[in-house]
């Protein structure tokens, strides 16, 4: 009897560990969302609260199946590939663990199109990636009174500008004219430190993900002061954001494509941009039809 119990244990603990269907994810009451941590305006903590545009919109899926939402707060990894194969279909390396959704992952046919060097296979054929919600770009901010206006990155051969490490914005900028404006490029291993440097007026300008800037800025209240451009020139970086499930499950990828869908029709996704400080990008894939 205690080897039978033992058993039915542990395959209760399998299925919770691994991404499910909808009929499992509604039979267990809850469905495990995976953000990633401290990235606003999409997911961060605010006194210890967990918010943002991609946990708001978490708790909307769980209610439209009628469950709990349970949140997965990831870190970044080398790639999105590797993000993908630990979160959704192969799960972490300790714990196995998996989780139904994830959440700002880039719904860009290039990307869905890459292979991997070794095998040849799609980089993404493991997970089904749909639901575009919101279309990011890279853009620069720059104090008005310093730098009123941007046409070419050869101004930074005269002022400096902020970038987090290891980032398309840092391998563009430094790059730049064979480097010409390397030496006023200003590498920070973590983004807030950028912005903060920024705001104290250490640094003319800083580059980075659009929605990202103007949350950290709070742009929305100080277009008096800061100029924010509509890309970076000589840059031609655009993409939609969407969310990932395992390919064994398209019906719940089905599910929160519509779901996101209808948000995008009602006006709803606009006002939850707005409601973070961030001017909604509606998704290309959408405008497109």
């Amino acid at each position: 009897m205690f080897a039978i119990k033992s058993l039915l244990l542990a395959c209760l603990l399998i299925l919770s560990v691994n991404a499910r269907s909808i009929e499992q994810i509604q039979e267990s009451g809850e469905i495990l969302i995976a953000v990633y941590k401290d990235f606003p305006p999409y997911s961060f903590r605010k006194d210890g609260k967990l918010q943002g545009v991609d946990v708001d919109l978490g708790k909307l899926l769980a209610k439209s199946l009628d469950v709990k939402a349970t949140f997965n707060e990831i870190g970044a990894d080398e790639t999105l590939s590797d993000d993908l194969r630990l979160v959704i279909w192969k799960g972490n390396l300790i714990h196995k663990n998996k989780s139904d959704v994830m959440f700002r992952v880039p719904y860009d046919y290039d990307y869905l199109r890459l292979t991997d060097q070794y095998t040849g296979e799609l980089q993404t054929d493991m997970v089904s990636i749909k639901a575009p919600y919101q279309s990011e770009t890279f853009t620069i901010a720059t104090h008005k009174d310093r730098i009123d206006e941007v046409k070419t990155l050869a101004r930074f051969a005269y002022h400096t500008i902020g970038v987090e490490l290891d980032t398309l914005p840092d391998e563009h900028l430094s790059s730049f004219a064979r480097g010409l404006i390397r030496h006023n490029v200003k590498h920070y291993f973590h983004y807030k430190d950028a912005v903060k440097d920024f705001l104290d007026g250490k640094i003319d300008a800083i580059a980075g993900m659009r929605s990202q800037v103007e949350y950290y800025i709070d742009y929305k209240n100080n277009k008096d002061k800061y100029l924010l451009t509509d890309g970076i020139p000589q840059v031609n970086s655009r993409w939609d954001l969407g969310t990932a499930v395992g390919t064994e499950f398209r019906p719940l990828s089905y599910h929160i494509d519509g779901l996101i869908y209808r948000e995008y029709q009602s006006g709803n996704l606009k006002k939850l941009f707005e409601k973070y400080g961030v001017e909604y990008q509606p998704p290309i894939a959408r405008t497109q039809n």
